[in-house]
């Protein structure tokens, strides 16, 4: 009887040992598919990020020019409103 408790003590030692290092593998690959994984998205995202801070810098400025445009071609009526607008944020940074 003796030798078959050590007999299952021994096999569920390499047992466990085995599975032990086969979960200890296991977690090493998934942090790698991780680290990967992180890796591809943070480029991916740093690449449309990158298209898009260009296209809004196109847009501003193009509007910066039609901004300019309707300035030049009405200046009287452009101060105007640069005073009115004025006025309303002094009003409500007043109170």
């Amino acid at each position: 009887m003796a030798t078959t408790n050590q007999d299952y003590q021994a096999a569920r030692s390499a047992s466990n040992g085995g599975t032990t290092k086969d979960v200890k593998d296991d977690i090493d690959a998934l942090r790698s598919d991780i680290a990967s994984l992180a890796n591809s998205v943070s480029k991916l995202a740093s690449e449309k990020l990158g298209t898009v801070v260009s296209d809004a810098e196109a847009m501003a400025g193009q509007k910066l020019g039609d901004v300019e445009t309707m300035i030049r071609t009405n200046p009287t009526q452009s101060a105007l409103i640069a005073v009115g607008i004025g006025f309303l944020v002094g009003l409500v940074l007043t109170r």
